[in-house]
Parts: C-alpha cells; sequence; structure tokens
C-alpha cells in the first residue's frame, strides 16, 4: 500500500504470502533473480519467519541460482538480541541490508554480501550522493561498538521479558491482545477482534499519556525501544500504556 500512487512501478516483481513457501515454489524458477524477505516482518504486523520458510527459501535460491536478500533495516543492529536476526536461524543470505540503526539514527546505510557478489562491483560502478560520508561512517562504526558487545546483546532479550510481562498483565486485566510476538526488542502484541483496526486509537491514548509506542499495520501494537532503555524507564512507560488502554477500553 505504501507504493500506491508512486508509479511506474519497478515490473517483475511477484508478491507471495509471507511464510507460506508453497507459494514461492510455485513462482520461482531460473528465470527468477532473487528474493527479498525480511526475517521479522515490521511493518507487515511484527511476524518472525519460521526456520522452515528460510531454509526453504535458501534452498529454493540454490536450486534456481538466485540470490537471498534479507532486509535487516529493523530486525537487524542487535534488535533481535544477536547481531542480525539470520544468526538466530543459522541461514546466511547472500546479500544483507542495513540502515537506521546502524548509525543510531544518523542517516547512513549499508549492504553486506559475499566477497564473490562483491566482486562485480568496482569503484564507481554504485554510488550516491550521500554514500561513504565520513562523518555517517565513523558515527555507525561507534554505534556499531556499542551495540556489538556481549553487555547490550545479552540485555536486549532481558529487556524483552519486562515489556512482555507487562503486555501480559495488560492483557489478563483488559482482554485486547489475541498475541505477543516478534523476537527480542522488536515485539509486535496483536489486538483482539473487537480492536481491530484500532491501533491508532491505542497510538494516540499512549501519547496523551506521555509515552510513544508503534503501530505495525492497524491491528498491532509495536514497539521498538533504544537497546540500552534502562530498567526504570520500561516500568514508567509500560505503566502509562496500561493507562492508555484503559481509556480506550472504556470509550
Amino acid at each position: 500500500k505504501y507504493s500506491d500512487g508512486f508509479g511506474p512501478k519497478p515490473a517483475d516483481i511477484i508478491h507471495v504470502p509471507f511464510n507460506d513457501l508453497h507459494a514461492v515454489k510455485a513462482v520461482m524458477d531460473d528465470h527468477t533473480c532473487a528474493v527479498v524477505v525480511e526475517p521479522i516482518q515490521g511493518e507487515g504486523g511484527v511476524m518472525a519467519a519460521t526456520p522452515e520458510f528460510l531454509q526453504g527459501l535458501r534452498d529454493l535460491c540454490d536450486q534456481h541460482q538466485a540470490l537471498l536478500v534479507f532486509d535487516e533495516v529493523q530486525s537487524g543492529m542487535g534488535r533481535t538480541g544477536d547481531l542480525f536476526a539470520y544468526m538466530h536461524y543459522g541461514v546466511t543470505p547472500d546479500i544483507l541490508t542495513s540502515a537506521k540503526a546502524l548509525g543510531g539514527g544518523f542517516p547512513v546505510s549499508a549492504v553486506l554480501t559475499t566477497q564473490d557478489i562483491a566482486s562485480a562491483f568496482h569503484v564507481g560502478s554504485h554510488g550516491s550522493t550521500y554514500g561513504g560520508n565520513p562523518l555517517a561512517c565513523a558515527v555507525a562504526g561507534a554505534a556499531f561498538d556499542i551495540i556489538n558487545t556481549p553487555e547490550v546483546l545479552s540485555g536486549v532479550n532481558t529487556k524483552r521479558e519486562q515489556f512482555v510481562k507487562h503486555l501480559q498483565q495488560i492483557d489478563a486485566q483488559y482482554d485486547v491482545f489475541s498475541d505477543i510476538r516478534g523476537m527480542g526488542l522488536l515485539i509486535g502484541a496483536e489486538l483482539k477482534p473487537q480492536y481491530k483496526g484500532r491501533a491508532r486509537d491505542f497510538l494516540y491514548a499512549a501519547a496523551s499519556e506521555g509515552t510513544m509506542v508503534l503501530n505495525a499495520g492497524p491491528d498491532v501494537m509495536r514497539f521498538a525501544p533504544s537497546l540500552l532503555v534502562e530498567s526504570q524507564d520500561i516500568e514508567e512507560g509500560m505503566t502509562r500504556f496500561a493507562q492508555a488502554v484503559k481509556r480506550v477500553v472504556q470509550q
């Protein structure tokens, strides 16, 4: 839906349902160039791929000599408790994209790939106005050195448990969530049928309580805090979010 109104769109791109390996098999052949997938969907509702799905994609790409590309802009850089989400699955892509958290919020992006694929590039074959900005690279290097530490990465799942505990308590009190999912500090709370389509109501109510949350589509509340968020901030933020839920439920 985000591309509607921004045509003409690139041709010969086929979208298939997430986690449906049979649907991928049905459209792949030896003319397929690449398969692009988020290991954990962000805007799609904080849906994690099954191990069987990603391994199946790897096998299909090898079979058809296609490239497997992981979009890890949201799921990478420590978000899941590993440096990149693919590490949880034991499935290595040919190309991995990173951005946003890579620079701790400062604009920068990067593409990680194999030596074999990288050899197709030479200096000047692909660049951009902002590519290689020295300040951005310095910021990204500093952010990487902070994130890629045992203290930060191990803390991600500890902090996740704190969020999930609060969400479960909110659900026990107000009966609003049908599923709490995701990995690490990319958390999705799916709204029950009676609240479908009302994610923004919860978002605006939370803002009025002085806390910022996200939505992932109309039916899922998304929590993606700083990897360094303090325990007391989680407590206060989720207490405020509980008040927001109460406000919406009682409307």
